[in-house]
């Protein structure tokens, strides 16, 4: 489908989400970082887009193959990316209001979700007994709390498929940041692209990720050579 139709997704940016996407409950003030107008916002469920940014969504379009078979965490404008590009897509959110959202949308907009399956359950429940192999694509962009996006590639790492790619979006956080700084340094992970503070790409390098053990990873290894185990035991921990 058409640039035209992307560039009007984006210039809609639709409103699929509802109150806080990553808990069933509405945050107590004394639990929260949230403040002000974005909290009330969310205990009152305004409408609100949470969907991926407008470059993310043109690098989509550009790098998925088209019909290919692809999967994410999340769902929204990256779900219509991954439609339009005819996938045979996966898309994990709790929400059903989100996904009834995205299927009025579509139909408004004549954006065939034949081939999307909506899993509407936590990724962490739904992803380890999933039976989905072969993926060219997967996009972590479900729940950001940690450690959920790594949870999220853990279970579809081996699920997809060598030379595949993985989408790590909103870097900006933490939670995510950890998981991009250990594929980075993972010679099984090749960097291919990045949008600075938001998002990266890595193409995945071998069949099999998780068939290793510490002494293999070099994210561990480099702070927890005998230079980092002579710190440690003097109390000098790095990063601490």
């Amino acid at each position: 489908m058409s640039r035209t139709l992307l560039d009007k997704i984006l210039a809609d940016s639709p409103a699929f989400h509802r109150g806080d996407t990553e808990t069933t409950r509405i945050a107590k003030a004394t639990e929260t970082a949230l403040k002000g107008p974005v909290l009330d916002n969310i205990a009152k469920r305004v409408p609100a887009c949470y969907g991926i940014a407008e470059d993310l969504a043109r690098l989509l379009f550009e790098l998925v193959p088209e019909g290919s078979r692809t999967l994410e965490t999340g769902a929204g404008i990256s779900t219509l990316v991954f439609a339009m590009r005819k996938c045979r897509h996966i898309a994990v959110t709790p929400s059903s209001e989100e996904v009834a959202n995205i299927r009025e949308y579509a139909a408004k907009n004549l954006i065939p979700l034949e081939g999307v399956e909506f899993v509407i359950e936590p990724s962490d429940q739904y992803l380890p007994r999933s039976e989905a192999k072969d993926l060219e694509v997967v996009l972590i962009d479900g729940k950001h709390a940690f450690p959920w996006p790594i949870i999220d590639w853990f279970f579809t790492a081996d699920k997809l498929k060598e030379r595949g790619l993985l989408v790590l979006d909103d870097i900006e956080m933490s939670s995510v940041s950890i998981l991009g700084e250990f594929l980075s340094e993972d010679p099984r992970w090749k960097l291919e692209n990045a949008i600075p503070r938001r998002s990266l790409v890595f193409r995945k390098l071998s069949s099999s990720v998780h068939d290793v053990s510490w002494h293999m990873q070099p994210y561990i290894t480099r702070r927890y050579g005998r230079k980092a185990r002579l710190l440690n035991r003097l109390g000098l921990k790095r990063g601490f």
